[in-house]
Formats: structure tokens, sequence, C-alpha cells
């Protein structure tokens, strides 16, 4: 999208790296300068030449993978249930009692799920896992009846799928509250693993949180249940991400003080992706106010390096770039994903450039 507008340079640099998506397509052979506020994630790179973070991931692909098999079983015992629930041959409460004795015979037979030193809390697993199940069937119901639809046995195993594989997600998503608030210690490699899996497997990878500094954001649904992580994990770890890391520098700092450290020359490039203006631009808890973006202007002013900023189009951020020394084009990017309305899939996006 941005390769028709790029300068040669030196050196690299990425102040708002987030998941990288420039960089890895890029593909820099220079020296790189790779930061991002978010804690959790540049703990994650820089964990990337560690044996333990490797060993940790591919549990969390086994568990992955486990809990699939765990779903394939119990359609066939499950999808009954719901259907008698769903067409009221049974009650909620015969329901609910039914659903754990179908996931417990089931949950015995993986040595993955029954490893409590890295499922860490079996029992709120358990727990967590025949909640979503038993929801998923009352939430099916009150669709069913409010839009007189009939669910065919594809679309409830389906479903099915996705409530046990949303149980999971949504009890490492518990685990990776727990380790932030510090109730809970988890080793470092085990926490970037756990970190990752639930980054990879929430909807949109969107960062959220609540008021109390819980992250929220649900799992990412039926569209995720195919997702192979023990391929994601094995790419991260190719000779090619190794090549390209080989030549990185990591930091966990604010983007000025990223700058002002690194120094970037006038023959080196700067690629910014940063938050948006709008509502929604509060990432990995850090606020990125009006008075950011502004910072963030007149920083890039200063700067002598060749610059590319890509941001949604608004007339403030129009306005602001409104000098000489920047040039706009115009271009669309459509969002894949939608989180409560936050984000216009036909929004018009600008690159700003300084050469």
């Amino acid at each position: 999208m941005f390769s028709a507008y790029l300068p040669r340079f030196e050196r690299y640099y990425e102040p708002f790296f987030g998941g990288g998506g420039t960089f890895f397509a890029l593909q820099p052979a220079t020296k790189a300068f790779i930061n991002d506020k978010s804690a959790d994630l540049i703990n994650f790179y820089r964990l990337h030449d560690s044996s333990s973070l490797r060993i940790e991931l591919m549990k969390y692909a086994d568990l992955w993978e486990a809990t699939g098999h765990i779903a394939a079983s119990l359609i066939s015992s499950i999808l009954p249930l719901y259907k008698s629930f769903i067409q009221g041959e049974i009650d909620q409460s015969s329901f609910y009692e039914s659903v754990p004795n179908h996931i417990m015979k089931r949950y015995k037979k993986e040595k993955t799920l029954l490893d409590e030193s890295f499922i860490v809390d079996r029992d709120k697993f358990l727990a967590m896992l025949i909640h979503s199940v038993q929801d998923k069937g009352k939430r099916l119901k009150k669709i069913a009846s409010q839009r007189e639809k009939d669910f065919d046995e594809l679309e409830l195993a389906a479903h099915i799928e996705t409530a046990i594989k949303s149980g999971l997600y949504l009890f490492l998503r518990h685990l990776t509250n727990l380790n932030f608030a510090g109730s809970l210690q988890l080793s470092e490699a085990k926490a970037a693993a756990n970190w990752y899996f639930v980054r990879e497997f929430c909807y949109a990878s969107m960062f959220r949180y609540s008021r109390k500094g819980n992250f929220n954001i649900p799992y990412g649904g039926i569209a995720y249940n195919k997702k192979n992580f023990r391929q994601k994990v094995e790419n991260i770890f190719s000779d090619e991400v190794k090549s390209l890391f080989a030549n990185a520098s990591f930091y966990n700092l604010d983007f000025e003080d990223f700058l002002h450290v690194t120094g970037p020359s006038i023959n080196d490039f700067i690629f910014l992706d940063p938050p948006y203006d709008s509502e929604f631009s509060e990432y990995d808890q850090n606020v990125f106010s009006k008075s950011d973006q502004q910072r963030l202007r007149d920083t890039l002013l200063k700067t002598a390096a060749k610059w590319m900023l890509v941001i949604k189009e608004t007339d403030f951020i129009r306005s602001l770039y409104n000098s000489p020394e920047c040039r706009f084009i115009e271009f669309d990017k459509k969002y894949t994903y939608n989180v409560r309305g936050r984000n216009n899939r036909e929004t018009k996006h600008l690159i700003i450039v300084n050469y």
C-alpha cells in the first residue's frame, strides 16, 4: 500500500510498532529501531531469542489443539442437548445441570489440560469452560425466539465449538488480568506467551480495558475457530524473522523520548501509524489525546529524518499538518473489524510525508 511512496534510507524507525505489519512487509535490511508504549508487546519481542518463550508458546499450541479435540468430540453429545433446550423440550435448569457432565468426561482425556502447573487453576478453567457452553445455549435460545430462527446442525456445531474455545480464551484472558494486577505471578516467558495467545484470539486484536483496568475484549468468534496457532508460533521463530530481528533494537518509551534517545538523521526513515484522532484512542491502557497528536506533529517537524505518517483523516489532523513541510496523500483503508461501531469501515485515511 505504501511502497510507491517510500524513500531510500539507511536506518528504519517505527515509534508505534503494534503488530509490525509494515515492518514485516517491508523487511528492511538495515538497522531498525522499534518502539511501542505497550510493555507487554515489547517484552514479547525482546524474548524472541529465548528458548523458554518458544517452549511456552508450543504448550499454548498444544492447549489450543487439545481444546479443539474436546470440541470435536463433544459436539455429538451436546448438540442434541442444545436442540432440546432451544426447542423448549427441557428447561434452563435441566440444560445447565447436564452440560458439566459431558465436559468433565471429555476433559479428563486430554493430558495438556490435566497439567496443573501449566493450567494454573484447573477448577476455574473448568468453571469458565462450562459457563461458556451454558451461556452460548442460553443466547442461542433467545435468538431463536426473538428472530424465529431455526438453527441447523452445522450452525449449532459451529456455535458449540465457539463456546468451548471462547471458554479457553476467557480463562487465559483472566490469567493475563491477574498477572497484570499482581494477583498472580507468572514466569516472564509464560506471561509473554499467555499475553500473545490472548492478543491473537481476541476480537480484531483490539486493546480495550474496563474502568477497573481489566482487558475485556471478547473472543474473536466462529471465524477464529480454525486458526492455526502452531503455524503462527513456528513463523515467529522462522529464520526470516530471526534475520529481521537480528538488526533490530527494541524500546518501550513515549514516542518523543524514543526519537530523542535514538536520534534519527537526515538519511533515516521514520514510519508512523499512531493511535487515531477519535474517541477510541486508548491503546494498551495508554491514552493518546489531541495534545499528544500536537506533540507528535511538533516532534516530526523538528526531525531531520524523512517520515511517513498514516492516519485517519479528520479536520483536526488536516489542520494540524497544514504546513509547507507536509505533503498529503489520500487513500481508502477499510477496517476489517468494527468494535462497538467506533470504526467506520469506509473511513478515508491520509499518508502525510515530509519529502
